[in-house]
């Protein structure tokens, strides 16, 4: 019982630290195109058309981390089959 519930502190703290990436990464890509629109304001659009694909890219890593995290948290407490319980149950019924 002392594994799952690892398992499920780590899934947690997987899904924190990954949404922590994304939110650190698209701060620090809109730092930089702030300030280069503080630099030259002149260029503003041509910054900001070029901030949002990366954000999105990140953005969008972020939430797949986060749905990986969350399968992963799901799929914990479900019992494993080996994959021959279902062979054995059907060769007892043929025996009958």
């Amino acid at each position: 019982m002392l594994y799952l519930g690892l398992g499920y502190l780590g899934a947690g703290l997987g899904a924190g630290l990954c949404l922590l990436a994304a939110a650190f990464g698209i701060a620090r890509l809109a730092s930089a195109a702030l300030e280069g629109t503080a630099r030259q304001p002149e260029a503003a659009g041509a910054l900001r058309t070029s901030m949002i694909i990366p954000a999105a890219l990140i953005e969008g890593l972020g939430f797949f981390g986060l749905v990986i995290c969350l399968l992963v948290a799901l799929n914990l407490g479900l019992p494993k089959s080996s994959g021959t319980e279902g062979h054995a149950a059907s060769a007892v019924e043929a025996n009958r």
